[in-house]
């Protein structure tokens, strides 16, 4: 379809109604079961699986998609069920297995349940959205802009449980865990747990290019990583008492393995 018609119409003078595959470009298309009109984003079908049609041009979209930060896969597969989501099953795509919740959303958990509590602690909850004192617009546990792009007004401590975990596994953790594999390193998960923690709060960018991930990269895992740690406490020229408090502990879980707040 080179150019989008408000309605297709076969060769009897009829709108076309339901899945319609075009002749040009091989691509799949909803039109309306009432209208004709094109279909767009997430469709739920009558055969109740959910499908995503592109926002602009509506082609049905199959394989691996991100949608602000969350990883769905729609059937790529010619069985009936086409650009049908993965939702609340455990699949092997490409050789490796996949696990997707009740959401569809790919559950990739490579922090221990014991940093998300961590950070939970460190990041306070608020069920609406406040100004964190900088302009960012926050909500949940520390998250900001297009993480909370489709939250409600108000949300859950669940609700913004499951979505902290979500994001710091797969926009924080999935990076960090890209590059490591990279050089071929793999940290203890203490270890792994303690600089997700950190670039939760300092972002990837900020931990790939620190000394601090230099040094663990290295190899360095004397004492000294502590003042590498406890660099990241200033919000401008000022050290705040309780982003040291945090960094000293990252430190403690990195080096002892201790999740635990004393400070």
């Amino acid at each position: 379809m080179s150019q989008w018609k408000w309605v297709v119409i076969d060769d009897s003078g009829n709108i076309i109604k339901g899945w319609y595959k075009d002749k040009d470009n091989n691509k799949w298309y909803h039109l309306d079961e009432t209208t004709g009109g094109m279909n767009t984003g997430w469709f739920k079908n009558k055969d109740e699986r959910w499908y995503y049609l592109d926002e602009k041009n509506g082609e049905m979209k199959t394989g691996w998609i991100q949608l602000k930060g969350i990883w769905y896969y729609l059937q790529t597969r010619s069985n009936g069920y086409m650009g049908a989501m993965y939702f609340s099953s455990t699949h092997t795509i490409d050789g490796k297995s996949y696990t997707f919740d009740s959401s569809g959303r790919w559950i990739n958990n490579l922090v221990s349940d014991k940093c998300i509590n961590f950070v939970k602690s460190y990041e306070g909850f608020s069920a609406t959205r406040y100004d964190d004192g900088t302009g960012v617009i926050t909500q949940g546990y520390g998250c900001t802009g297009e993480e909370i792009a489709d939250w409600d007004e108000k949300v859950t401590e669940e609700f913004a449980t499951e979505r902290l975990k979500y994001l710091i596994n797969n926009k924080y953790a999935a990076v960090i865990k890209f590059d490591l594999d990279s050089k071929g390193l793999t940290l203890k998960q203490n270890e792994f747990d303690a600089i997700i923690s950190l670039s939760y709060n300092i972002g990837t960018n900020g931990l790939l290019g620190s000394t601090l991930y230099k040094r663990i990269c290295e190899g360095v895992r004397d004492s000294s990583l502590k003042d590498n740690f406890t660099v990241w406490s200033k919000a401008g020229n000022r050290t705040l008492q309780g982003l040291l408090n945090r960094r000293v502990e990252e430190y403690n879980m990195f080096a002892n393995g201790d999740y635990n707040r004393d400070l």
